[in-house]
């Protein structure tokens, strides 16, 4: 079975990181400098993986003003005496190793609604990212090779 190894560098080569306490400009930068980007992680100090900022928080955050009220999807940080940083705004981490398999992975992407998820090593830094596009990718790979295979037994 294939493991998250495997595939997560068929869209997103390297994963777009922002410290906890960058401004907002810096993850709007950050998300948009590779279009494929979905989301941004969040480091602390040592470099480890603190949290998660999909796009549509960021959009959500930026847009607050224009979004009806029974729209709005999360509650929107209240900051009276700064300007809101990374931490303000991320969301829990949710993450996958190399190791786990491309199912695994799958799962709590499906599960956290999220469309990209970071890779960590064991101290929790990140070493990557996994796109579902890439879990499409290895679909249709397998799916290539079964439809293949059915056609040679035919």
């Amino acid at each position: 079975m294939k493991k998250v190894k495997d595939i997560r560098t068929l869209i997103t080569p390297d994963a777009s990181v922002v410290d906890e306490n960058a401004p907002l400009s810096k993850v709007a930068e950050e998300i948009i400098r590779d279009p494929k980007t979905t989301a941004v992680y969040v480091i602390n100090n040592e470099k480890k993986l603190v949290g998660v900022i999909p796009i549509d928080e960021l959009i959500q955050f930026l847009y607050s003003e224009y979004i009806p009220e029974e729209c709005v999807l999360y509650n929107i940080p209240i900051i009276i005496s700064r300007k809101a940083i990374a931490k303000d705004i991320m969301l829990p981490p949710v993450y996958v190793k190399d190791t786990d398999s491309i199912t695994d992975a799958f799962k709590k992407m499906f599960k956290s609604r999220m469309n990209e998820v970071p890779v960590v090593d064991d101290e929790m830094h990140v070493i990557g990212d996994l796109n579902m596009l890439e879990l499409i990718i290895a679909w249709l790979k397998n799916y290539k090779m079964v439809e293949k295979d059915d056609k040679n037994n035919a």
